[in-house]
């Protein structure tokens, strides 16, 4: 399947930066993360919901997006979180975490082995020597891209500002690579806007290698977000560990 090229001038539409509702992954994070005196880095902390909410506990957290819509809404969400608009791939902070998450499936945004190193880098780097990092992703064995919004079928969704946006996406693939192309249209109050992104999907064994060329290891591995679906082909690939020595 070929996908379309939408060609846009100046920033994107205000309406294609979406907001998340808190999940069965946010439940799981916190209770990962959730060390009243502790510290967490939070990669991809989108709005703030779960950076917010650890604050609350007594976590002292920092929260990290590139994305600078979701770091202005997080802002207002909260003082007592130390927010950051920053790439995980470069982000360089003069602290050690006791957790550090990446949010919901975010790791599969960066898609290529380079940046899936550099992203797991930072953690390496970011880590207390007896610290846990934990993230997530979608299981390709579950081709979970069949199941994303189609055109007659789209995903109701809002954006950071509260527009109500009606998603759906084209796919092809995935690649050898493990890379499925999107060209993701949003419908809001009348406009249209689209784009071309990727996703890469990767296995649990490549996974496992990529951490081992950076100095972390898994100790857990789990399926679903209740920690307890360890099939194979379960809808997600859930890791945690810690550094390798």
């Amino acid at each position: 399947m070929q996908l379309n090229r939408t060609e846009t001038k100046g920033n994107t539409c205000s309406f294609t930066s979406l907001d998340k509702d808190w999940g069965a992954d946010d439940d799981y994070l916190f209770n990962f993360a959730c060390t009243p005196g502790g510290s967490v880095l939070q990669i991809a902390c989108g709005t703030g919901a779960l950076s917010n909410a650890l604050s609350r506990q007594g976590v002292n957290t920092v929260g990290v997006d590139r994305n600078p819509k979701k770091i202005a809404q997080a802002v207002k969400r909260s003082e007592t979180v130390t927010w950051l608009e920053a790439d995980a791939r470069t982000v360089h902070l003069n602290q050690k975490f006791d957790r550090i998450i990446i949010t919901g499936n975010a790791f599969q945004a960066f898609a290529t082995n380079t940046d899936q190193i550099l992203v797991l880098q930072t953690i390496a780097a970011h880590l207390k020597p007896n610290g846990k990092f934990a993230f997530g992703m979608e299981n390709p064995k579950a081709r979970p891209w069949e199941k994303w919004g189609q055109k007659g079928k789209p995903l109701l969704v809002r954006s950071v500002e509260g527009q109500r946006v009606s998603l759906w996406q084209d796919t092809a693939g995935p690649d050898k690579n493990g890379l499925v192309s999107m060209q993701t249209h949003y419908d809001s109050d009348g406009q249209h806007y689209s784009r071309n992104n990727m996703r890469r999907f990767v296995h649990r064994d490549h996974i496992r290698d990529l951490l081992e060329a950076v100095g972390l290891r898994a100790t857990a591995s789990y399926g679903d977000w209740s920690a307890l679906n360890l099939n194979d082909a379960a809808p997600f690939i859930i890791v945690s560990g810690g550094l390798s020595t």
